[in-house]
């Protein structure tokens, strides 16, 4: 199973993929029509869902999250993938929280505002909308407000000529204009807006996938993207410059092992925690916590650990570190003995 990333696979490259015998389980971006037109759909009618997965969600262990896909047969107009419309309990409540925060920020940018104009480059109509415009675009919301501007003439007398007024002084009369602004929420499309809160589209170019596999898969992409990181990061992994095909992939497959000897270390140690009831092991630095330590994080625990050996008239004596308890536990856990880990 390949599993993508919304922001790299692309229609070309989905075909690319499936061409090649591939399967893609993917986030379908915002820019697609079809999503746009299902959301828009969705804002005027309620559609009927069946939740398809619980979970205890990870931070909390004692708050659920719960999944449901909406009925129905929905595909991609260009090449007939099947769309997996899911919705998700947690992400509602993501949804509505940024928005709020939206909101409550552009309320401020547009007080702000308020205060400034009929001064400077806020003199008249076309810069003050044209200021609003860019405040509502940059936080999205320019759908979410009603916003007006009202104009008022202020008139007022200006003496003609220079000098002191006197009996004989005459005036004329000069019209300003003074603008305002009012602003309030848009509660009807706010209101059409939670019934698109908390959903996502799942692209998946298997037609015998359901609902349920296709989200199990795409939920298990980040510990995918994990190994790249450490095959990048730990592992240090840079451009060859080999001649022969045959050396690339010779160096890639001894990478391969390396990040499959550091997943099973994971799983070895993180099972026999759970199996011993260890909570956490202090394998960070200042010796801070780690719930579920990685390979790295583990090593990095044994450096500096050394043996000695001291020749001297062809005696050789050999002397050897101390390991800490926090050493003692890890190798423990890992099944080995202090005689084993020395030899």
């Amino acid at each position: 199973m390949y599993v993508a990333d919304s922001k790299v696979c692309t229609r070309k490259q989905l075909s690319h993929i499936v061409g090649r015998g591939g399967r893609v389980v993917t986030i379908i971006p915002e820019t697609w029509a079809e999503v746009g037109a299902f959301k828009n759909e969705l804002r005027s009618k309620k559609k009927r869902r069946i939740i398809i997965w619980r979970r205890v969600i990870p931070e909390h262990s004692d708050q659920i999250e719960y999944f449901s896909c909406y009925k129905g047969d929905h595909r991609t107009v260009k090449d007939n993938y099947k769309i997996h419309w899911i919705f998700s309990s947690e992400k509602k409540k993501r949804d509505q929280a940024d928005r709020e925060k939206a909101l409550k920020k552009t309320e401020y940018d547009l007080a702000e505002l308020s205060g400034k104009l009929n001064t400077r480059k806020l003199k008249t109509r076309k810069d003050i909308l044209k200021k609003v415009n860019v405040i509502l675009d940059e936080r999205g919301v320019k759908n979410y407000f009603h916003v007006t501007l009202t104009e008022i003439r202020e008139d007022y007398k200006k003496q003609i000529g220079f000098g002191r007024p006197g009996r004989e002084t005459k005036f004329r009369i000069v019209s300003k204009k003074i603008y305002s602004l009012s602003y309030t929420r848009n509660r009807k499309t706010l209101k059409e807006e939670k019934n698109v809160e908390g959903i996502f589209p799942l692209l998946c170019t298997d037609p015998d996938m359901i609902a349920k596999e296709a989200l199990l898969a795409y939920k298990y992409q980040p510990r995918l993207e994990k190994r790249f990181t450490q095959f990048k990061s730990i592992h240090k992994a840079a451009p060859l410059l080999f001649k022969k095909i045959e050396r690339v992939e010779g160096i890639m497959f001894l990478f391969f092992v390396a990040l499959m000897l550091q997943a099973i270390i994971e799983r070895e140690v993180r099972q026999k925690m759970k199996d011993k009831n260890i909570h956490a092991l202090p394998v960070y630095p200042e010796h801070r916590i780690a719930y579920h330590p990685t390979t790295a994080k583990i090593f990095d625990r044994f450096a500096g650990i050394s043996i000695y050996h001291l020749k001297q008239a062809r005696k050789i004596k050999r002397y050897q570190d101390e390991l800490s308890e926090l050493q003692k536990e890890i190798i423990n856990i890992l099944g080995i003995s202090e005689k084993e880990y020395w030899l």
